[in-house]
C-alpha cells in the first residue's frame, strides 16, 4: 500500500459516501493517521465507514442532513477492527501500519516517487523559513529556525535519488515540523494561545464525544499546530496532500 493511498482512498471513499463533495478537514486527516498508526488495514477502515454510513442513511433524517465529519464513522471502524483482530487470533499477523493488511510488507521504500514535486514542497518551506529569519526574533528562536533550515536543506538532497522511502521521509518531515512548531510556539502570546484553545474546544466538540482521550489530544495538538503554521505563513510539511 502506497503511503499516500491509505489517506487518499479513505478520504475519497468517505466523501463519496456522504454525498457532499468537499475535502475532509485537517482534524479528519489526523483521525486517519491515528487509524493507520493503530494498524487498521485499509479494507477494514473502508468497511467500517460503509457500515456507519449505511446506518446513517437507513434512519430517517429531517431535511438534507449530512455527515460532516469522519469522526461519525470512528466507532464502526474500531468495531470492525476488533472483529478483524478476533477473527485472526492465533495467526501470525502482519504489520498493518502500511494500511494493506496483506501478508507481505508493502513496498513503501521501493516505489517510484514524484521527486521533483516533493522537492518543490521542501523548497517552498525553505523559502518560508528564510523569510522568518529575516525578521527580528530572539537569538534562541533564530538558532532554532536555522536548525530547521539546515535539516530541510539536507532533505532537499532527495533530488539526487531515483527512489525514496516515502514513509521515512514523512517521519523526518514530521520531526522537523515538531522542531519548528516548538520554536514558533514561544512567540505566540498567552492571550492568543488561550483564544486558539477555546476555538479548538468548540470545533473539536464532536471529536471529544466519540474518541479516546489519546486520539482526541493528538487531533487537538494538530489543530494548534495548524494555527501556528497559519500565524507565521508556513505551509504544510506532510506529503499526504501532494
Amino acid at each position: 500500500m502506497n503511503y499516500y493511498n491509505y489517506f487518499t482512498e479513505i478520504e475519497e471513499h468517505f466523501v463519496k459516501r456522504r454525498g457532499k463533495h468537499l475535502l475532509i478537514s485537517p482534524m479528519d486527516w489526523g483521525l486517519i493517521a491515528a487509524w493507520r498508526e493503530a494498524g487498521i488495514p485499509l479494507h477494514v477502515a473502508i468497511r467500517g465507514i460503509d457500515i456507519a454510513m449505511d446506518g446513517f442513511f437507513a434512519r430517517q433524517h429531517r431535511g438534507n442532513a449530512k455527515v460532516n465529519s469522519l469522526c461519525y464513522c470512528h466507532d464502526a471502524v474500531m468495531a470492525e477492527f476488533a472483529a478483524h483482530v478476533e477473527a485472526r487470533v492465533g495467526e501470525s499477523l502482519p504489520d498493518t501500519r502500511n494500511g494493506s493488511g496483506d501478508s507481505e510488507s508493502a513496498p513503501a521504500g521501493n516505489e517510484k516517487a514524484n521527486i521533483e514535486e516533493i522537492a518543490g514542497l521542501v523548497g517552498e518551506r525553505i523559502r518560508e523559513i528564510k523569510e522568518l529569519l529575516a525578521k527580528q526574533y530572539p537569538q534562541s528562536v533564530v538558532e532554532g529556525l536555522q536548525r530547521v533550515l539546515s535539516r530541510l536543506e539536507e532533505v532537499l538532497q532527495i533530488r539526487d535519488a531515483e527512489r525514496i522511502d516515502l514513509e521515512a521521509l514523512e517521519r523526518d518531515l514530521t520531526l522537523i515540523d515538531d522542531l519548528l512548531v516548538a520554536e514558533l510556539r514561544a512567540l505566540v502570546s498567552p492571550e492568543e494561545t488561550l483564544e486558539w484553545e477555546q476555538e479548538a474546544k468548540k470545533e473539536l466538540k464532536v471529536y471529544k464525544k466519540r474518541l479516546p482521550k489519546e486520539t482526541y489530544d493528538k487531533i487537538r495538538e494538530n489543530f494548534m499546530r495548524d494555527r501556528i503554521h497559519r500565524k507565521f505563513n508556513i505551509g504544510e510539511f506532510s506529503l499526504v496532500r501532494l
